[in-house]
């Protein structure tokens, strides 16, 4: 576990997370990936303080995948990660196959597994006070299509998860792909000292330049094979092509293609659009089809 702030505490391993304390309880975001990390997780909040509120930040299994473990009170997230909670992990049989890829050592941790979904959620933004401290949870459509961030106003750090990622490359599978690059102005705009991300150590303000040049890159990628007359298949056959730098996680192991693949042909669509996006593009577009 290591120290941001005097209150904000964070571990990266997979995913990044990590948590805020205040006199009346902890609220914890996100969670990892590993049930013997989990359990370690649970034990340094409890350390601190009660568990009052733990957040979800979007819906994919590194991020969901602690929620029985952790045993807070209230699990938090957007409707649109609540909708899609399922897509990830189907169900406990297949969290518990995953995560034993990650941890295969710790099976004993793993009787009574329950995947738990958020209890309360919100549409566009929500505030939590709590032990005189102000939380703001703020829908920031990015890296998928119900991301959320987390503004810790008084400990001026923000917890914006796989929106910025300094660790790993750049991840569109269930992306809003225009409304991401919104998201990032936001993000840069907020009065903070310091970004937790969702892989990597914490950033300032100097990531973003990088993590908008790795986006770029990608779009920029996809739409010359796709200007070439390339089909979205075939456009999607040229992983290598797309992804010239390789950033990404050796934990994800052969899904990396796969979702790599389903991320080429999410931009291939969304090249069709106008930047602002389609009205109803909220639904994660890859799960349901793999």
């Amino acid at each position: 576990m290591e120290q941001l702030t005097k209150d904000i505490f964070y571990e990266n391993t997979y995913p990044t997370y990590g948590f805020a304390v205040t006199s009346e309880g902890v609220i914890a975001v996100d969670g990892p990936m590993k049930p013997n990390d989990a359990v370690k997780w649970r034990e340094a909040i409890e350390s601190k303080g009660p568990l009052r509120y733990h957040v979800n930040t979007e819906h994919h299994q590194d991020h969901i995948a602690a929620n029985w473990y952790m045993k807070a009170g209230t699990i938090i997230s957007s409707e649109v990660t609540f909708a899609d909670f399922y897509k990830s992990l189907a169900n406990e049989e297949e969290a518990k196959e995953r995560m034993l890829k990650y941890d295969p050592d710790w099976t004993p941790l793993l009787a009574g597994y329950e995947l738990r979904p958020p209890d309360l959620t919100f549409k566009e933004r929500m505030t939590i006070r709590l032990g005189g401290k102000t939380f703001h949870l703020i829908y920031a459509p990015g890296h998928t299509r119900g991301q959320i961030v987390v503004h810790a106003v008084d400990d001026r750090v923000a917890f914006v998860a796989d929106n910025l990622t300094p660790a790993y490359n750049v991840a569109f599978h269930s992306a809003d792909v225009w409304g991401w690059f919104q998201t990032l102005g936001m993000l840069e705009a907020l009065d903070v000292d310091w970004y937790v991300p969702g892989h990597g150590d914490p950033c300032r303000k100097d990531e973003f330049p990088h993590q908008r040049e790795k986006m770029s890159e990608v779009i920029a990628n996809v739409k010359a094979l796709k200007d070439s007359g390339l089909s979205r298949e075939e456009t999607q056959d040229r992983v290598d092509e797309v992804y010239q730098t390789d950033l990404n996680s050796p934990k994800l192991g052969d899904r990396l293609d796969m979702l790599r693949r389903g991320g080429i042909g999410n931009i291939y669509d969304d090249l069709e659009e106008h930047p602002s996006g389609g009205l109803n593009n909220r639904t994660d577009p890859i799960w349901p089809n793999v």
